[in-house]
Formats: structure tokens, sequence, C-alpha cells
């Protein structure tokens, strides 16, 4: 009995040093058996990736990686992916619940003190903007791994140094979403032992797909928004409008994107829906909640078939502002394409063009695509938003919170959208103006005319991004050459009869018109268009306020509109309306 304890302390001792790398022991004094390992039986913990300046941690880059497997596992022929080079592991074994810090060899001796440690003759630089990490076994099968992000210490001040990411729940290893933070140990990290800022977070939630889109004429591309656990023994079942999937594989070391090989060729002008059978999950279990998406073969955009369609130039302190472009063409066409630049009003002068996609991905005819630098900040804080059409970009153009000027370009740099915007376009209503986004009346207006730019409207949060605007108005028509949407107008921002429609339906290509809104005095108050070209047909709009921007009274008001045709026929209407405030 004695021999077996003084064993056992012995082990202890070693343990502690970080000098053994043995099969484990057990109270008796047998070793274990090294078992197979499985996705997520070892897991990276933890990560310094900038240790300058340092708290009271070694000025050195170090992982840490926890076993959660019932067995001892030898690591021998294991390899850590860090980019796109691999990093083979020293010839040791991790027990059951154990720590090593993997380091540079030469750095082992300054992290001794602080547990196990494993030294690597080529150690990757952990890059301060973030990398891939991913640990694979010696058969090449996927264990675990990270993409890390500065995003993810939550914290502005430890980002910038001296700060490890740990993760929050051990039990979640291949949940992303809010499971790593800066720690919050007084040394800066907490290589080789329990991580500091340790808690329950569970993975609950699959998002599924986040994008599909033609890798060439007869595969397509389908990422995932995390490591999915099961698919290529459902390929069968995977459905792609009538074609089948040939043969899928992965593209991604961490499991999150893979090509899957139809039995046909996809058609151009045709929009495809591939659907996955409910059997796909992801590695804690959960089902995929988006499990169909469509896409189709692109095509490139000519000038006014991509348009704007909301901005916020003028976000709530903190917050980021975002832009929202709408496809009002019949094609489908690729984001990554699509390029915005902001233009100086006093020089003309246009700054280097920023994409709106850093990877391909379709917009069907008449999707709505808003991008931001903080897509979950902006999804979190309008209630209207449609997530699935909100994307992260690294960088946005130069938006002054007063005025300025955005330009939307192809990829030939030709020309697809101009607007100009100002504070002043907001309804004269509203006074706090910050967090308030503005909205085109129709996705079809003309986006470089002010009149066609009203604010979002309260009801909806005061922003859209991703989803039909709050002010769209009734698409019903009278059919006469010129009519109104309504007879009166409540111009007080709830979202509804916040804008009258002065709607046109003329005869001929060429019609100019003029149109002016009168007091019961007969006294003119805005000049809602002055030759205006409206050619075949088309929408103008008034939001109750003069020419000044001040919001006019309650009352009767008269609209007189006049139409010129292209043969020199010049006709006009007055029509009443009546403006009620509450």
């Amino acid at each position: 009995m004695k021999n077996v304890i003084f064993t056992c302390i012995a082990f202890f001792i070693l343990f502690i040093k970080g000098s053994y790398s043995g099969s484990s022991v057990c109270a008796s004094g047998e070793s274990a058996s090294p078992g197979e390992a499985e996705p997520g039986d070892v897991i990276i913990s933890e990560i310094m990736a900038d240790p300058s300046p340092a708290v009271s941690l070694p000025e050195r880059e170090y992982l840490e990686i926890t076993s959660l497997s019932d067995f001892v596992l030898s690591l021998e022929g294991w390899y850590l992916l860090a980019g796109n080079s691999k990093y083979y592991f020293p010839s040791v074994q991790i027990a059951p619940d154990e720590y090593i810090i993997l380091c540079h060899v030469s750095d082992t001796q300054r992290f001794s003190g602080f547990g196990r440690t494993a030294g690597f003759k080529s150690f990757p630089a952990l890059n301060d903007d973030g990398k891939l990490l991913v640990i694979f076994d010696k058969t090449g099968k996927m264990i675990h791994g990270a993409e890390y992000s500065p995003k993810w210490y939550g914290d502005d001040l430890k980002s910038g140094g001296g700060w490890s990411l740990e993760m929050i729940d051990l039990s979640s290893p291949f949940n992303y979403n809010g499971n790593w933070r800066a720690s919050v140990s007084p040394a800066g990290g907490t290589p080789g032992r329990i991580n500091s800022v340790r808690a329950s977070n569970p993975d609950n939630l699959f998002e599924g797909i986040t994008n599909v889109f033609p890798a060439d004429s007869v595969s397509v591309r389908v990422t995932f928004s995390e490591p999915v656990k099961i698919i290529e023994s459902l390929s069968k079942n995977i459905k792609v409008n009538d074609l089948s999937v040939k043969s899928l594989s992965a593209s991604d070391p961490l499991r999150r994107e893979f090509i899957m090989e139809l039995n046909g060729y996809i058609r151009r002008k045709t929009v495809y829906s591939l659907s996955l059978p409910p059997e796909v999950t992801d590695y804690a279990g959960n089902p995929a909640l988006k499990r169909a998406f469509d896409f189709g073969s692109c095509e490139e955009p000519l000038p006014g078939e991509i348009t704007f369609n909301e901005l916020l130039f003028n976000p709530l302190p903190g917050d980021a502002g975002y832009i929202e472009i709408v496809n009002i063409s019949g094609k489908i066409i690729d984001a990554s394409g699509i390029s915005v630049s902001s233009r100086s009003p006093a020089t003309g002068k246009v700054s280097a063009p920023v994409t709106v996609s850093d990877v391909t991905r379709c917009i069907l005819p008449g999707a709505y695509y808003a991008f931001t630098t903080d897509r979950s900040a902006i999804i979190s804080r309008y209630f209207s938003s449609r997530p699935d059409r909100i994307f992260g970009v690294g960088r946005m153009p130069s938006m002054p919170d007063d005025e300025g000027m955005l330009v939307l370009f192809n990829r030939s740099l030709e020309m697809l959208d101009e607007v100009s915007y100002s504070e002043k376009q907001h309804n004269a209503f509203i006074k706090g103006r910050e967090g308030i986004a503005i909205e085109k009346i129709k996705p079809e207006a003309l986006s470089s005319f002010t009149g066609n730019w009203h604010s979002a409207s309260e009801a909806s949060g005061w922003g859209t991004p991703g989803k039909e605007n709050s002010v769209l108005p009734d698409a019903k028509t009278s059919g006469k050459p010129v009519s109104l949407s309504s007879t009166r107008i409540t111009p007080d921002n709830d979202g509804f009869e916040d804008i009258l429609v002065i709607r046109f339906n003329p005869e001929g290509e060429g019609n100019v018109t003029n149109v002016t809104i009168y007091d019961e005095a007969g006294l003119p108050v805005k000049k809602v268009a002055v030759n205006f070209f409206i050619g075949s047909g088309g929408e103008l709009f008034w939001d109750g306020t003069a020419d000044d921007g001040s919001l006019v009274p309650q009352g009767l008001y008269v609209v007189l509109v006049t139409l010129f045709s292209d043969r020199g026929r010049a006709q006009s209407w007055k029509m009443g309306c009546a403006l009620l405030r509450k």
C-alpha cells in the first residue's frame, strides 16, 4: 500500500513540474491504454496571441489545450494547422482533464512553473488580428480548432496586448458565439489551469447555412455558421431543384464549408434552392435552423440595376452605421463584385472603393442587402431588421454625420447608383436624429432625388436593415394620368399615412411635370418637383414639410400638378389633401 501511495505522489510531483509524458497512472499504479480521439476530445482552451506588454506572464505566445476525453491520448503524429502551415506535436500523451501549454521549445522553461508544457521545434506566429488554428490527429481527422479574432476579447483595453483569450464553456468547444473572452486573471492569463472566465454557456443553437454560391458550372460551395458533424453520408438526401449531389467534400479545415458536385449544370437566369435533410447537425447535436438556401449563376449589374435603399449615417454613439442596397433587376448579382465609395461634396473627389462583401454571395432579384462593420450590434439595435440579409465587412466608406455622397460601382468601376444624403432629409417632426436611418420611398425611385428619401418610422424601430422599408407606400394605382395615394396625410412618423404619394400614369414616354403644394389661402408652401422628368410614369412624394424643411400646420392643402407631354401638350390637375397632426 505504501508503494502505491509513493508512486502516486511521485507522479503528482512530476505532473506539476511538467516533466511527465507517459500514460496516466490510476490509484492502483496501473496504466490506462491510450484511446482514439474524436472531434472535441482535445480542445484549444486558451490563446495568447499578443503577449506584449506583459502583465505577469512570460512575454511569449502560447496555446493551451485541454483533454475532454475519458482516455489517455497519444499526440504522436498529431499536428497543428495554423493558416496554411503544419506544426507537428512532440511525442507526448495527454490524460483526461489535463492541460498542456503549447509553445516554442525554447520557451518551455519559462512556462514550466505554470503547468505541463509541450515544446514545438517550430511554433506558429499567432497574429494579433486573428488566425485559423486547427488540431488534427495522425490520421488527418479534425479534432478541434478556432478562428480567433480581436473582437473575441470584448474589451478594447485588453485587446491591446498582455491578455489571453480564454474559452468560457469547455463543454461547448465548437460554439464560437460569445464563448471566448479576455482573461480576467490578474496575471493576464491562466496557462495550465482552469480558465478564469469559466462559466456555463451551452451550445443550444445551430444557425445552419449562411451562404451558397456556384463554385463552377456543376458544383456549389456551401458555408455553415459553425463546424458540421455529419453531412458526407447524407449527400444523397441533399436536393438542389431537380439536381442531386454527386459528391461532397470539405473545403475548410474546420468543416464549415463544403464543395458539392451536382449531377447536372447550373443554368443561367435560374434561381436554385439547396435543401438539407434534418439529420445535418453541429457538433453539439443541434439541427440546422436554416436548411434551405437560394442561389444562382450571377451576371454583371448595369447602371440602375443595383441601387441604394437605406442609410444609417448618424448612428448612436458607439454604434456602427450601415448601408442597404437592393437588386431591382431580374438578374442574380454577386455582392463581391460591387463596391461603394464616398464622394466629397466640395471637390467631387471619390475615395478608394470598399467592396460590400469579402466573399462571393448571391443577391437575388428583389433582394435587400445591408452591410456594416458591426453586424451583431445592428441586429440587436433594430428589431425590424432581417438578420440573414445583414453582413459584416472589415470597413465602410466615410459617412459624415451631417451630409455626404456615396457612389455604387460594379466590378468594372462603372457607376451603378449615386446618392447625396443630408440630415435635412429626416422628417422635421423628429428632433433627435442619431440612430435613425433614412429610407427610400420606393426601391425603384431615383436615389439622387432628395425628395425620395424619408426617415424610417418609429414603429419600425427607426430602421429596417435587410428588410422592406417602413415608409414603403401602398402600390395601388387608379389608372388615371395623375392620382394621390390618399386624401389625407398624418406625418407623425408612425409608419401610417406619413407620406402623400403623387402617382403618374401618363401617355407617352417623355413627360415632364411640375408639382406644387398650396395652403388654404392659395399660397405655395412646397415645390415638390420643378421640370422633373417623369417619363412614362412614376411617383413623387410629399412628407408634410415646407420648402425650408419646417412642418406645415394642420389644415387643407391643394396639390397642383402640371404635366407636359413630349408632344407639347400641357395638362393640370388640382387635388385636395387634408393634413392632420396629433
